[in-house]
């Protein structure tokens, strides 16, 4: 009977997502979303080189970068650096016009792709109230370094399990912990945490409202299952159908793919805006009538 019950309960639900997916035009928000992430991305590599390699002098922080896009989005991992080098080489070969670039990039960046995800995730939970200019603009750019951080992680996050093992090996030699295996399980759980955290801050802090953490934390959870499986799929794509797309796309194809791949991820991201949304209505609601039966019964002992 419950398992009757829950399978009802979810076709229904199911049923409620499709519907308000279609009626509130989110496809088309995702494929501004991905259009804006696909022009936004390479003014922020941009940016993130101008900051620690011109002006920091880190040497080598191009190769740190291809290494970070590829643990956080794992489709570059079956392409070809060339693809990723030969960007980072034509940015490089003149550094004053990249510095002079990499500022008008960042500000395209932070007002585009996450005005763009801010904008589309307040419409999908019908907020009216408007933040001023420069609220907004605070919370894009917050966005930007945020997205910085998380990316840059990701390789310092390997980087630094990679160390400890090698540091527990040779203080403790006899230790378990020594086990490669590990330490490597470990090295795979960290794109998958970034982007837990990314989903999570995206459902928490952009919604014009004040929300609790438990109420977005089911939809951050799933929308996490999701990627992971879409970034599955898309590397099952690349290792055995890619000359699919190259057929038909030529030397062009990487793109595709890659906007494809943000498509789909957007797709999750405002998916997961409306499970938390519905998630928010449940719990409130749930809470009400908690406290509607504590004044009832504090009532009947009144009377």
């Amino acid at each position: 009977m419950y398992l009757v019950r829950f399978v009802l309960w979810f076709l229904r639900f199911v049923g409620d997502i499709t519907n308000e997916f279609i009626e509130k035009n989110v496809p088309f928000m995702c494929a501004s979303i991905s259009f804006y992430a696909f022009f936004s991305l390479f003014p922020l590599l941009l940016g993130l080189i101008m900051i620690f390699s011109i002006f920091l002098g880190i040497q080598g922080f191009e190769q740190t970068l291809i290494d970070s896009l590829k643990n956080v989005i794992p489709i570059f991992d079956e392409q070809d650096d060339e693809f990723l080098k030969s960007f980072f080489d034509s940015l490089t070969s003149n550094r004053l016009a990249t510095s002079t670039v990499a500022g008008i990039g960042l500000l395209f960046a932070s007002s585009a792709v996450f005005g763009t995800i801010r904008k589309s995730i307040n419409f999908i939970w019908e907020i009216d109230k408007k933040r001023t200019f420069f609220e907004e603009r605070k919370i894009d750019f917050s966005m930007l370094f945020i997205a910085s951080f998380l990316l840059i992680s990701s390789f310092a996050l390997t980087t630094g399990l990679s160390f400890l093992s090698e540091l527990i090996s040779i203080t403790f030699p006899d230790s378990p912990l020594i086990d490669q295996n590990i330490w490597n399980r470990l090295a795979l759980l960290v794109p998958p945490f970034l982007t837990f955290l990314v989903f999570l801050i995206c459902f928490w802090w952009l919604p014009n409202i004040e929300l609790s953490f438990m109420s977005v934390l089911p939809a951050a959870i799933l929308a996490t299952l999701a990627e992971e499986i879409n970034k599955m799929v898309f590397i099952l794509y690349l290792r055995n159908f890619s000359g699919i797309s190259g057929s038909i796309y030529g030397g062009v194809s990487a793109i595709i793919v890659f906007m494809a791949f943000i498509y789909i991820s957007s797709i999750i991201l405002l998916i997961g805006a409306q499970i938390s949304a519905r998630n928010t209505v449940y719990l409130n609601i749930r809470q009400q009538n908690k406290q509607n039966k504590i004044l009832e019964s504090s009532l009947e002992r009144l009377s």
